[in-house]
């Protein structure tokens, strides 16, 4: 007999209404899942927008997602500094201790919005801290798909958070801030470590003046000069100072150096999908597999679902009654996501958190027309079979409104013709007075930064709200409804019966 197996079943089922900003990362449900159980989850929620004056020309996103968050997770997060953090044998010692681990803390915002009903202890509202903790876990592992060095939560946040973008300017043209040179075959050339002798032509130092640099000075070079310090030379074409190889030997390159450029550049490849697969400790799981040691992927978080949807296109009547303003529109601004996924079974269980977001339409729309913008030039397509280095992207080919002096920054690299493949541009024509309430009111977007650091993958803290009436309320109401079924090996006892007076009075049983 094994406790571990499945005897009873358990089922939770919660509905909540609730109301949340813009550009928020909501928590609107926590689920607990116990050792060993595992079942179903279905899940709903739908979206209500305050009504807006007008049409909305440009799209509204609602999404909903659902992290599943082990024990293990949650308690590397309260015990970062603690040895062997989070790893599954040294939690089991901790529960086999008798210790809770995981103890009573007062209501958080946090709680209240995944619609926690507390306990009263001593007149306090108490509820578990694995709540908070499994909600900056999950917001953790959400922002680290997005960018691996995406700014932490840390233990201690108990409100919610920004929102995270739904693609960075390197995922929608397929870039990198620091291009790894090991990929496409590249071999490294080093040189050897010696002192090339300078020889001086006095004959041509009257057609080739030299000037030698040392700092701020500037000194004419005479011809009885025959050994100089480090230093920047500027002559004309037809120098008269040059340096003397000698037939010395700078390196060189063999087949073999290219089969290893090519293995190198395999394995490369292989090592950057682990970390993208695994966005909460990828690199420390490539360095075990480079090893051949695995890693305990207990602690790790994962994705249970992910739903979207684009609401605010549609347009519908503005009253309900006909009536001389039954020709007036706006837009339609409700929706609904569900799902229903299984939940693992797993040894020490964890909480299923989910979050749902309301974003604006996130653009680029100052990049220039890259092909419109440009030059009507012939194509080199032979040149371009050839073009595999990466390519840099400056600031000027995304966004005309750049200031002149950073026109030729290097914002990013990407490969040969990418920000041709494909452009998509949302907002108001050049022609239209952008600063007009019609205007502002059709127009509801976030432009995504030019520059991906741990803190720009993140929505600003105060999103404009301008189409909404009240630009500072929760303009989204939402209503969320979560039935979870789980098989579960915890033990149901028997079911108490009322007593019965007439078996006292009688004596039925005769004893």
């Amino acid at each position: 007999m094994s406790y571990q197996t499945k005897r009873n079943v358990r089922r939770e089922a919660r509905t909540l209404m609730g109301r949340f900003k813009a550009g928020k990362l909501a928590p609107v449900m926590a689920v607990p899942v116990k050792g060993s159980e595992g079942g179903m989850l279905s899940q709903s929620v739908s979206f209500e927008l305050d009504p807006i004056a007008g049409r909305m020309a440009t799209p509204i996103t609602a999404e909903m997602c659902a992290v599943f968050v082990p024990v293990q997770a949650c308690d590397a997060l309260k015990n970062p500094e603690a040895d062997y953090a989070g790893m599954t044998e040294i939690v089991r010692e901790k529960l086999l201790s008798g210790n809770p681990l995981f103890v009573l803390e007062p209501e958080t915002d946090v709680s209240k919005r995944c619609g926690v009903n507390p306990r009263s202890n001593n007149g306090l509202m108490r509820v578990n801290e694995i709540v908070r903790l499994a909600h900056n876990c999950a917001v953790n592992f959400l922002r680290r798909r997005r960018y691996v060095d995406a700014v932490q939560l840390t233990a201690a946040n108990h409100s919610t958070t920004p929102a995270i973008l739904s693609q960075t300017v390197l995922d929608r043209f397929n870039g990198a801030l620091d291009p790894d040179p090991n990929v496409n075959g590249a071999v490294q050339l080093s040189m050897p470590d010696m002192r090339l002798p300078v020889a001086y032509d006095a004959e041509k130092a009257v057609t080739a003046p030299l000037t030698v640099k040392r700092g701020n000075e500037n000194r004419r070079l005479d011809a009885g000069i025959s050994r100089l310090a480090a230093a920047e030379v500027a002559a004309a074409t037809d120098a008269a100072l040059y340096a003397v190889f000698g037939g010395r030997e700078a390196g060189n390159v063999s087949l073999t150096d290219f089969y290893n450029a090519q293995k190198m550049d395999e394995l490369t490849r292989v090592m950057r999908k682990i970390c993208d697969d695994n966005p909460e400790y990828g690199e420390e799981m490539v360095l075990r597999w480079a090893h051949g040691l695995s890693v305990d992927p207990g602690r790790v978080p994962f994705l249970l679902a992910e739903k979207s949807v684009v609401l605010g296109r549609q347009i519908i009547g503005a009253t309900d009654t006909a009536g001389v303003e039954d020709g007036v529109k706006r837009s339609d601004m409700a929706a609904q996501l569900s799902f229903t996924v299984p939940i693992p079974t797993t040894e020490l269980g964890g909480i299923i958190v989910t979050f749902a977001c309301i974003k604006p339409d996130e653009t680029l729309s100052s990049q220039p027309h890259p092909i419109l913008a440009d030059h009507w030039r012939l194509d080199n397509f032979v040149a371009d079979e050839l073009a595999l280095d990466p390519q840099p992207v400056m600031a000027r080919e995304l966004d005309y409104k750049v200031a002149q002096a950073n026109e030729t920054t290097v914002v990013f690299y990407t490969g040969l013709n990418e920000l041709k493949k494909t452009y998509v541009s949302y907002g108001l024509c050049r022609a239209l007075d952008p600063n007009t309430v019609e205007s502002k009111n059709a127009v509801w977007q976030l432009e995504v930064p030019l520059s991906v650091t741990p803190e720009t993958v993140l929505y600003p803290a105060d999103l404009p709200q301008y189409p909404f009436a009240d630009q500072q309320a929760e303009v989204c109401t939402y209503v969320v409804q979560s039935t979870a079924v789980m098989p579960t090996p915890m033990i149901f006892g028997p079911s108490p019966v009322e007593q019965l007076a007439v078996i006292e009075t009688e004596d039925l049983f005769e004893d």
